[in-house]
């Protein structure tokens, strides 16, 4: 993947958790709308972009209320001041 083929896949991945918003989405949710948006990815190289992003406190990380081994991705007010800036929102 070129680096901006990486980004792309990052600004959507912020945007679906923008869309979202306050609310946060499962991994599976994710990937779904990541391919959907034109990229192919698997498990981890999604968890991988997660990781990624979280560290740069773009999102966070937290488990599911109902099941707490599955995790959820949470977009971070970081996540949107950085989409406002890009003006994505």
């Amino acid at each position: 993947m070129t680096p901006e083929q990486r980004l792309l896949l990052r600004h959507a991945i912020l945007l679906q958790l923008a869309a979202a918003a306050p609310m946060s989405l499962p991994p599976a949710t994710l990937l779904h709308g990541v391919t959907l948006a034109g990229f192919h990815l698997d498990d981890s190289q999604l968890h991988n972009e997660l990781a990624y992003l979280a560290g740069k406190h773009l999102l966070a990380i937290t488990p599911s209320a109902l099941s707490p081994g599955l995790p959820r991705a949470l977009l971070t007010a970081d996540g949107r001041d950085y989409l406002e800036a890009e003006h994505l929102l």
